[in-house]
């Protein structure tokens, strides 16, 4: 049974994440000219002192100390450890998938598609398709067949689209949480060379995400010797600077009672916002259209569109209310709604993703930098960085099953049952005699499999959001911890994201975003599922029995689009202000090693 469940990539996994960070290869001559302008530390126990150095107002439960510290010479071969790349385009490439399990030629090529879907090219490709029905429609009168391609169109675009969708968000949570426990590895290296640091210390959390095996490690330090050095040379800023783009001003003081005060820093104002880059005028169309469609207002508007429509099915059409004509017209225009929601939400997504990774690399060069002065200063380019493990979040029996078809949706298999599904839609065409019938029987399979996806991929986002942003919260606080420790003076808006004003139009987008993710919410649409069938079973599944069960499934997944863009539109603001901050806290770390530990050369 283990086989076939790794064959099919062992959905519903949610393995402990190990990680430490790679030893990073600096230039040896480099390091050779900045051994004359580096300040050796001196090795000497810090223990003594360090209450010395966290904050008199700090309360006493907010640092723990952690009991177990375990060599990773015994403990990083018995752990498989998952590795983290950030590459230059910006991309994330990561050994193991979110089920636990090395990417196999399937992961890796649903990642590429995952990728392609969110592109500007795609994006192009959507409104060629809209304006081609659009005109078909208007020459030949938009006949029934017509409003029913557009309906199967979307419903089959809407199916590959979830499968893709669903990927994007896992994959891209898994790679975010790697990139902060990779940073909390590093951290944890900097800690120890900065206070000599060897009974490490961890925040006091609600949630489970547990600590890290770490390697033994000398003790050094002496703060008080280190307050003569100041500034850094130009030629040193040179050899260490990896972040070309980035002016980094110094404009730090180090004042009587020895903490550091950065009055400048170098970033992006309008990252530290939230706000996506505008480039052209294709991004400034998209971001507004998100936000838009993913609104209060969009949603009241959808309801009262509907409304009328209901109405309006009471007025005679060819002698008969509520037709088949008249499930047909709400049916085509949610279909085309659809089609634009989706592909908004995949760009978006692409986007957010690629900016947040770029800025990732910044921080990351700027790590390589404290890194490079640390250990040159400490003679130790050897000992590696410590092992961290994040524990999944805890789950119900039901959350465990709704991750199982999550990930089912979200890895080949559903593309493989997607396949035999349309193969044997195929076949009976011709005993159907390619009747309107058979051309629904697919949007129908398509739309209430997308109306469950609907609900599942929103319930799967609420936890994997909260989980990443529980890793976010959970670094911050360790490098909060750290600058007490040093006295460092940083912004609290580097440290905390700034939280939402308790509007009208807030907290009813949060109630409404609350009951669309609740694990009974799914149990509801399948409830509404199997109604559904037996009423179209009982209709024989004729063409009005088919549209009973495709029309209510349809609209309230648009309604579930639209709740889901908006709830990615926060989630995604909110994670671009925290990587803002982190990188701003990186770039105060890297001013004060260099201030407190790089020698200004004699001329």
């Amino acid at each position: 049974m283990g086989r076939i469940s790794k064959f099919f990539g062992c959905p519903g996994d949610r393995p402990a994440l190990h990680h430490k960070a790679p030893l990073i290869e600096h230039d040896r001559e480099i390091v050779h000219q900045l051994k004359y302008n580096v300040v050796r530390i001196r090795h000497t126990n810090l223990n003594s002192s360090r209450d010395t150095l966290v904050s008199d107002n700090e309360s006493a439960d907010t640092v723990t100390t952690l009991e177990d510290d375990v060599s990773l010479s015994d403990a990083s071969t018995k752990l498989n450890l998952a590795d983290v790349l950030l590459q230059d385009d910006g991309y994330i490439n990561t050994n193991m998938s979110f089920t636990g399990l090395k990417k196999s030629y399937m992961d890796k090529t649903l990642d590429k598609l995952v990728m392609w879907a969110g592109t500007q090219v795609m994006f192009y490709l959507m409104w060629v398709i809209l304006i081609i029905w659009v005109v078909i429609g208007a020459v030949y009168n938009a006949p029934f067949n017509w409003q029913v391609v557009m309906q199967d169109g979307q419903s089959i675009q809407c199916y590959f689209w979830d499968t893709l969708l669903t990927r994007q968000q896992l994959t891209s949570t898994h790679e975010q949480v790697l990139i902060v426990t990779q940073l909390r590895s590093r951290i944890k290296t900097f800690r120890k060379f900065l206070l000599g640091d060897n009974d490490l210390e961890k925040p006091e959390c609600s949630n489970t995400v547990v600590e890290e095996i770490t390697d033994g490690m000398e003790n050094n330090e002496n703060s008080k010797d280190k307050q003569q050095h100041v500034q850094e040379d130009d030629l040193v800023d040179a050899q260490l600077s990896s972040c070309d783009d980035e002016s980094e001003k110094k404009d730090n003081m180090i004042n009587k009672d020895n903490k550091t005060k950065v009055y400048s820093i170098p970033i992006d104002q309008d990252a530290i916002s939230g706000a996506l880059p505008i480039e052209n005028w294709y991004v400034r169309m998209s971001t507004a259209f998100s936000w838009m469609i993913g609104s209060v207002p969009a949603m009241i508007l959808f309801w009262i569109c509907i409304f009328v429509w209901i109405g309006c099915g009471a007025v005679p059409q060819d002698g008969e209310t509520f037709s088949d004509n008249w499930q047909m017209e709400i049916n085509t225009a949610v279909a085309v709604s659809l089609l634009i929601s989706s592909f908004f939400l995949q760009n978006i997504r692409a986007r957010h993703d690629l900016f947040t990774s770029q800025f990732l690399l910044k921080i990351h060069a700027m790590d390589a930098k404290i890194d490079l002065i640390l250990r040159t200063a400490n003679n130790d380019f050897t000992t590696e960085n410590p092992v961290v493990t994040v524990d999944p979040p805890k789950r119900t029996k039901a959350e465990h099953l709704i991750d199982w078809y999550a990930d089912v949706v979200g890895t080949g298999i559903g593309l493989v049952v997607a396949i035999c599904v349309f193969a044997v839609w195929a076949g009976i065409g011709s005993p159907l005699h390619w009747s309107d019938d058979w051309w629904l029987i697919i949007g129908t399979y398509t739309g209430l499999v997308g109306f469950l996806d609907g609900f599942v991929i929103r319930q799967v986002y609420f936890r994997i959001i909260n989980h990443e942003e529980y890793n976010f919260e959970f670094l911050a606080e360790e490098d909060r911890q750290l600058f007490q420790m040093l006295s460092i003076d940083c912004p609290e808006e580097y440290l905390s994201v700034p939280v939402h004003k308790r509007t009208l139009n807030y907290k009813v987008s949060e109630f409404v975003n609350l009951c669309c993710s609740t694990q009974w919410s799914v149990l509801v649409s399948v409830l509404i599922i199997i109604g559904l069938i037996c009423a179209a079973s009982g209709m024989l599944w004729s063409t009005t029995g088919q549209l009973i069960a495709n029309t209510p499934t349809m609209i309230i997944e648009e309604f579930f689009m639209i709740v889901l863009i908006q709830a990615h539109n926060w989630a995604d603001e909110q994670r671009r202000i925290e990587i803002s901050g982190l990188f701003a806290r990186r770039h105060i770390l890297l001013n004060y090693v260099q201030h407190r530990y790089v020698n200004t050369p004699s001329h």
